[in-house]
């Protein structure tokens, strides 16, 4: 029965020792998604994209806000030599415009908040990808988001890395 116990006693330390040695061996890498994203030739490519798309409509509501303005310096000149009739019809135009102004300015940045997050989560399964490659090729067992950890050690991040690689796409 003793010899039993001692076998026993030793092969869980056996194994508790094989399992620290185990975990000595793993290869951690910690990314900061966040600083992949700024400095990524994804973010401008994002920004391009989206600029071109809503220039437009940008234009438009520039428009319409200079010709609210111009209304606004009519009525502010001309409104004391104007009948009450025409003042009240300029009044209306301008609430009209700015009724419209709101609307369509609501309305983009709606769309445009829309159109980012897309482009964005395009960005992210790029990130992710190249973030898995970079783990793969360089043999990291586990690979951490460095902005959920209170303390990170340096050598342990590869965001410049990620980054580089992510740059050759």
């Amino acid at each position: 029965m003793k010899t039993f116990l001692k076998v026993i006693t030793l092969a869980a330390t056996m194994v508790s020792i094989s399992a620290v040695h185990a975990a000595d061996a793993q290869k951690v890498g910690v990314v900061f998604p966040t600083k992949v994203m700024q400095e990524s030739p994804q973010r401008a490519a994002i920004i391009k994209t989206l600029e071109a798309e809503f220039k437009d409509r940008i234009t438009s509501l520039q428009a319409l806000e200079k010709s609210i303005r111009e209304l606004e310096v009519k009525m502010k000149q001309d409104g004391e030599l104007m009948s009450n009739n025409e003042l009240i019809a300029l009044q209306r135009k301008i609430e009209v415009k700015v009724s419209e102004y709101k609307f369509m300015g609501k309305a983009f940045e709606e769309d445009q908040r829309r159109r980012q997050g897309e482009e964005q989560q395009k960005a992210s399964e790029t990130i992710r990808a190249v973030i898995e490659t970079v783990a793969k090729k360089e043999g990291f067992d586990l690979i951490l988001n460095g902005e959920e950890a209170i303390f990170v050690q340096p050598s342990l991040d590869i965001s410049d890395k990620v980054i580089q690689e992510i740059s050759t796409k």
